[in-house]
Parts: structure tokens; sequence; C-alpha cells
């Protein structure tokens, strides 16, 4: 959900018709999915060799993608918001298998914390 405005402009004081905001819709979201690989502290790993999988519930094979040195992996595959639920696992460049995640249906991206 969009976050609406203040209700009081703070520069000038003036009111903002509140009417003006109720059915405000978010406008900016991912075409493709994208996964972040972030520590607890919310700053995203360096991740150069790492790669992630995504597959459905029932096993099927959707796509590989490498994550960028800034800890993203984007599915240029996967239209968002998704529409079904993913496991999605995550390698180092030598197979060795990190973590894995159950990502719910309607998102655009997703985020592996630790």
């Amino acid at each position: 959900m969009a976050i609406r405005p203040p209700q009081t402009l703070k520069s000038t004081g003036r009111k903002v018709p509140a009417s003006r905001y109720r059915n405000v819709s978010p406008t900016q979201t991912f075409r493709r999915f994208t996964v972040i690989w972030a520590n607890t502290d919310g700053v995203p790993f360096n991740t150069t060799g790492f790669f992630a999988t995504l597959r459905r519930l029932n096993g099927s094979f959707v796509q590989a993608a490498g994550f960028d040195s800034f800890g993203t992996a984007r599915f240029s595959r996967v239209r968002t918001p998704t529409n079904q639920t993913f496991i999605l696992r995550t390698f180092r460049d030598d197979g060795t298998l990190f973590r894995v995640r159950t990502v719910p249906p309607g998102v655009s991206s997703f985020v592996v914390i630790g």
C-alpha cells in the first residue's frame, strides 16, 4: 500500500485535502522478480560468484540467476507480482547450498536475510 503524505505541509502550514489522496496506488514496481541477499543490519552482502535457483512447489525448474556484487539477483523469466509460490535456493559458485527460502505469491522482490 502506498504511503500517504502528511495532512499538513510543514513548510507552509497549509492543509492538504485528504480526499485527494484516498485512492493512491503504487506506481513503481519491479518488472521482473528480484532477490536481495542482506545481513541482519540490512546491508547487502558482496555476493560475487553466488547464484540462486528458482523452482515451483512441484519441483519444476524455473530459472537460475547470478548475484552481482551488490547482493542482487534478477530473474528475467518471472514477471511480477508473482502468481504462485516458489522455492528459492542460494549457492556459492562451487555448488555449496547456503539458504533455502519459500517465496510467497504476490511479490515483486524478496530479501534473504543472513
